[in-house]
């Protein structure tokens, strides 16, 4: 069986060296990188890859992202830096890497769609995008040109979560406790950022944009009940001081915005969250992704038991085929 594994995190040298002289580096996620051998360390992640017979990644940078990494004016420094080195490890080893996602320095917009245009000539098959830029939704206008880029070039983007622990869960909090800010606060702030894109129209301004929705789609593919009954009455539940909660006038239902993102198998190897995926998107939208390499062994769980997560659903050999190898070469443009 062949894979194209759609969303697994690396840093090219350069730019991990780079990265760790960085202040913002030093926190927590930071921490976490430098003990994650297999997102720096190429030897290391090659023998993770070799586990698993006629398979492949799709590379993207791990977190943070580049805008809580460096200011504005040094960003673009570090997303070149970046995107140059995945665009040199998948040249140079074509047999483990199928592609690479680039990097972009948000918190310029401005250099980002010229990060983005440099990227795409420099091979890149798509972009990786995160849910906030330093606390700022992603679905702020400010980011429009960066989307426009990408649809001129036909090219999709991943839409990768960034909550932090500074966003609390209560107000009285002053940090979210317990990690709930990534467990749960990933899901449902990309699934916030998903419904800001359609509520604002942007999606609708930007007609055949690909985006790609990290963790299956995150909350939507379960709650699909509450968002057809809930979203028809859309400004009953809110006072007016709130002057968004407006009628919108979109321009199809609701459910079908959310149906037409992409989706990834990336839930730690959930078989019946991957059925409820498939079941909301349809297997033409549902690509194979593990995450690699944020679980215990550097990435050979979260590979192994999404591989068999896919085996235990049964599905027909050609539906099989779409969602481990076939979508993600046609989304991805992979030969």
């Amino acid at each position: 069986m062949h894979y194209i594994d759609t969303v697994t995190h690396f840093f090219p040298s350069r730019f991990f060296d780079k990265m760790l002289s960085a202040p913002a580096f030093a926190g927590d996620i930071g921490k976490r990188m430098r003990h994650v051998r297999s997102v720096w360390d190429l030897d290391v992640r090659f023998k993770v890859i070799d586990r698993f017979a006629d398979y492949r990644q799709i590379l993207s940078l791990g977190m943070p992202p580049l805008d809580m990494v460096a200011g504005p004016e040094e960003a673009p420094e570090y997303a070149r830096i970046a995107n140059d080195g995945l665009a040199e490890l998948v040249a140079k080893y074509p047999g483990r890497f199928a592609g690479w996602l680039a990097a972009l320095p948000m918190n310029a917009p401005d250099a980002a769609a010229r990060e983005a245009e440099h990227a795409f000539a420099a091979g890149a098959n798509g972009l990786q995008l995160h849910t906030n830029i330093n606390g700022a939704t992603l679905a702020d206008p400010r980011f429009m040109g960066v989307f426009e880029t990408a649809l001129r070039h036909d090219k999709p983007i991943l839409l990768h979560p960034a909550r932090r622990a500074e966003s609390t869960d209560f107000a009285g909090e002053t940090i979210s406790r317990y990690e709930i800010w990534v467990i749960f606060g990933w899901p449902y702030e990309t699934t916030a950022v998903m419904t800001q894109l359609i509520f604002s129209g942007m999606l609708d301004k930007l007609p055949g944009i690909k985006l790609l929705i990290h963790h299956m789609g995150a909350m939507v593919p379960f709650f699909e009940g509450r968002i057809r009954h809930g979203w028809a009455e859309l400004g009953t539940r809110t006072s007016s001081s709130d002057p968004n909660v407006v009628p919108q006038k979109l321009t199809k239902p609701v459910l079908d915005y959310f149906r037409s993102f992409y989706a990834d198998t990336a839930l730690a190897g959930s078989a019946s969250g991957i059925r409820c995926g498939l079941d909301f998107y349809g297997a033409d939208r549902v690509l194979f992704a593990s995450d690699c390499p944020f679980d215990a062994e550097g990435g050979v769980l979260y590979i192994g038991e999404t591989i068999e997560a896919i085996r235990k659903l049964d599905l027909a050999p050609a539906v099989r085929d779409q969602i481990c190898f076939g979508n993600a070469e046609r989304l991805f443009g992979i030969g």
